[in-house]
Formats: structure tokens, sequence, C-alpha cells
């Protein structure tokens, strides 16, 4: 699974009118704790499920643990190279 699939599937769920501000709110966001509540703002956080999805579909298995900071359990304040947290951006 790539950053790009996860980011792709996080912008499939906001609307199109507000993808831009989204992704301009997530680059002006200056920690994981802000992208997190932007991501819920916009409705677009991925559940556990969809990040299985999606790396079944990229035929790859991903650690419980990336999938925990995918899902917003993450601790890892910024520097982890998380998916979602640290390199969303």
């Amino acid at each position: 699974m790539t950053k790009k699939a996860v980011i792709d599937r996080m912008l499939s769920k906001v609307p199109e009118d507000r993808k831009e501000a989204f992704i301009a709110e997530l680059r002006a966001a200056k920690s994981k704790e802000e992208r997190i509540e932007i991501a819920k703002k916009y409705d677009a956080l991925l559940t556990q499920e969809e990040i299985r999805k999606l790396q079944t579909e990229a035929g790859n298995e991903i650690p419980d643990a990336e999938l925990d900071q995918a899902a917003g359990g993450c601790n890892c304040a910024g520097n982890c190279g998380c998916v979602f947290h640290c390199s969303i951006v």
C-alpha cells in the first residue's frame, strides 16, 4: 500500500467542493493531532477495515501497529513515518 493510495482514499471521502480546503488545511497543520482533527472535520479518517482493504488490494499485509497508526492510534509525536500522521503531508 502506498501513501498515495491512502491519500486518494481519504480524498474520496471528501466532497469535491471541499477537497482543496481539506488539502490546504492538512498542509498547514503543524502536528499529527491537528491532521487528525482536520480529517475528522472532513469525515476523511480511514477505518482499520479501509486500511486492510487497501492493503489487500495492494497484495501486501499490514502490521497491526501500522493499522493503529492509520486509524488514529499513533503516539509517535510525528516522527515514526506512519502512513497517516507522519507522512501525509
